[in-house]
């Protein structure tokens, strides 16, 4: 199980996901399969062979065979059950694989190192050069990595990066490390999934606050693109009374140095949540998300303050006779300023271990089906 040759994958929603099916008993699957059983023991923790086939729709034997090369790759390792149980469990050992993230906004760079189970293991950050981030990148990483070693820490599956215009260059430096690149909006959806408080298969949208406003939407488990992956640009919609850009009336940039109690900050909170709430009640009405959340790179006090307001406005749509009698729970997402930068770490995951959300398994035989196959 190691990148080159992509290990077990991503995950399978362990209570079903409605994305993709359960466990195959097909040779072609066997990857597959490897990363539902991964995917099981992370969400669920320790399970006996039986737990394990229940919940994947494996068999016994074949999940005998499956933890025994998890266990060969240091990614699980038995344990005695519960007193008084013949039966054993597998568990999962975050500490057998790790990955790197970086995240570049603007002149900045993020740096973590998580395990399996999400934990940050390793954190840094560096200026950069905005026009050319790669260099300030490369050397981030670089020293990331000579810091893994040091501590005999797992063996690191690659490098997650939200700057894709820069990703060409750093998969050139860093090779043979694997570099997987993904806009920050995914990335931000993706880590409330894989760690954060949405499920395998739940149906959600990430709004992405910034000097930009964009979603990242995730439909029964799946990530959602749109055509050219356009899907998420809630920026340019004209929203309020006054029809200005959603990027204009929500910008955070005028609120670098300000502090939660000043008056620019509040007449932020109030103009973006009246702007916010119309492009919330769009969203809702055409794909019917189980919940919004709503993040950035600001301070969670900032974020609550603005999710209270919007959830005061959400209240008052929904009684007006004219209104939306339904809108989704509007909460902040739980991994706060961290949610693109732990997200874009678990893409090495997604590529080698787990099931990937981005690409739902299909069996052979719906995909010889497709006619663009």
């Amino acid at each position: 199980m190691t990148p080159s040759r992509q290990g077990p994958v991503a995950e399978t929603s362990v209570e079903r996901a409605a994305y993709q099916p359960a466990g195959q008993n097909l040779l072609h699957a066997a990857d597959h399969n490897l990363r539902v059983t991964l995917e099981a023991l992370r969400r669920k923790g320790p399970m006996s062979r039986l737990d394990l086939a229940r919940v994947t729709g494996l068999t016994v034997p074949g999940i005998t065979n499956i933890v025994r090369r998890l266990a060969a790759d240091g990614l699980v390792a038995e344990e005695a059950g519960p007193s008084g149980s013949r039966a054993n469990r597998f568990a999962i050992m975050p500490d057998g694989a790790v990955s790197l993230g970086v995240d570049v906004v603007g002149g900045r760079a993020n740096l973590v190192a998580i395990d399996l189970d999400g934990r940050v293991v390793l954190r840094d950050a560096c200026e950069v050069d905005v026009d050319d981030p790669a260099p300030a990148v490369v050397r981030l990483a670089s020293e990331a990595l000579a810091r893994l070693a040091a501590r005999s820490a797992g063996r690191v599956l690659g490098l997650g990066l939200t700057a894709t215009d820069c990703a060409e260059a750093v998969r050139a430096a860093l090779a043979p490390l694997p570099v997987v690149a993904e806009p920050d909006t995914i990335a931000a959806a993706l880590g409330e999934r894989q760690f954060g408080a949405a499920t395998a298969d739940d149906s959600f949208v990430y709004i992405l606050l910034g000097p930009s406003t964009r979603a990242g939407m995730v439909i029964g488990g799946a990530v959602f693109n749109g055509a050219e992956h356009k899907a998420g640009r809630v920026g340019l919609m004209r929203t309020g009374e006054d029809g200005r850009l959603l990027d204009e009336a929500l910008s955070t940039t005028a609120l670098a140095g300000l502090e939660i109690d000043d008056p620019e900050v509040a007449r932020w909170i109030e103009d973006a949540s009246a702007h916010l709430m119309d492009s919330i009640i769009a969203i809702s009405a055409f794909i019917a998300p189980r919940v919004i959340f709503i993040g950035g790179r600001l301070p969670v006090t900032w974020l609550d303050a603005l999710i209270q307001r919007l959830g005061a406005r959400r209240q008052e749509r929904m009684i007006e006779p004219t209104q939306p009698y339904w809108l989704p729970e509007l909460v902040r997402g739980s991994l706060a300023e961290d949610a693109a930068l732990v997200g874009i770490a678990a893409m090495p995951f997604l590529e080698f271990l787990l099931p990937d959300p981005r690409r739902p398994f299909r069996p052979r035989a719906m995909a010889s089906a497709d006619p663009a196959s």
